[in-house]
């Protein structure tokens, strides 16, 4: 669907100021998305939606809040029911194969 920037997992890797942190929609299983996630970088962040291992959205924005409402303006439509929030864990340091293995994900 959304891609802006390819080679998200080379990235992610090569930042060398602190360990890549990730926020994740806790009920993404309400909008029928299997994994969506927001990686903070070096002063960006970047959702991404991971579906059945093709990368469904891969966006940088310049807050967290920015890729928040990016989530919900672009894929609310999705969600099971009408009134449906998203709901997003605080930022934490993921398993490093968890993270690979979703930046892995074929482009659609």
């Amino acid at each position: 669907m959304r891609q802006s920037a390819p080679g998200l997992s080379v990235e992610l890797r090569q930042e060398n100021h602190s360990p890549v942190r990730i926020s994740r929609l806790i009920n993404s299983i309400y909008y029928f998305i299997e994994n969506v996630f927001i990686a903070s970088e070096n002063e960006s962040y970047r959702l991404v939606a991971v579906h059945h291992g093709n990368l469904l959205t891969n966006e940088t924005y310049k807050t967290a809040k920015g890729a928040r409402i990016a989530f919900f303006k672009f894929w609310s439509y999705r969600a099971w029911e009408e009134g449906v929030k998203p709901k997003w864990s605080r930022f934490y340091p993921p398993d490093p194969e968890w993270l690979e293995k979703q930046l892995k994900g074929k482009t659609t």
